[in-house]
């Protein structure tokens, strides 16, 4: 089973009509029409479940709140699909340490395979990949834009 991952920016200015798209079932017709992909990633969208908490516990790099938490909830509720929102913040904070030439492709691949209890080979390579689209996204934001992060 696999999931894909989905990096859509989007202005400030419609996330009052992405609120209410969410509420009607259709906030994905909606993101299309108002926004636009930033970043592609091809592994499994579920290799990015398990690279956030990694970033949280390792690097103390928190991508999954922000000051929307109530959309991110919302849309996750509406869709089954995970939602996550990037903000200025969030590339202010964290994107200069978000370097993939800083990370470890063997740790990933450790930490990735203890979380889930897998052994999978090549999943660091995954995890970095998932770092540079990730960074890529964040480095599209302005203040007047986020990135709506869907795993679904």
């Amino acid at each position: 089973m696999s999931a894909i991952a989905l990096f859509i920016k989007i202005p400030k200015a419609a996330l009052a009509g992405l609120r209410e798209s969410a509420g009607s079932g259709s906030p994905y017709e909606y993101l299309k029409l108002n926004g636009h992909e930033v970043s592609d990633y091809r592994w499994s969208g579920y290799v990015l479940v398990t690279l956030l908490p990694y970033l949280e516990e390792k690097f103390q790099i928190d991508l999954m709140k922000s000051e929307y938490q109530d959309l991110s909830t919302l849309l996750t509720e509406a869709t089954d699909a995970t939602h996550f929102i990037f903000t200025p913040t969030h590339k202010e904070a964290f994107l200069n340490r978000l370097d993939p030439a800083q990370f470890s492709e063997d740790e990933m691949r450790q930490y990735f395979n203890e979380f889930n209890a897998t052994n999978e080979q090549q999943i660091g390579q995954a995890m970095l990949d998932g770092i540079r689209c990730i960074r890529e996204s964040l480095g599209q934001i302005d203040e007047e834009s986020v990135v709506v992060f869907v795993i679904g």
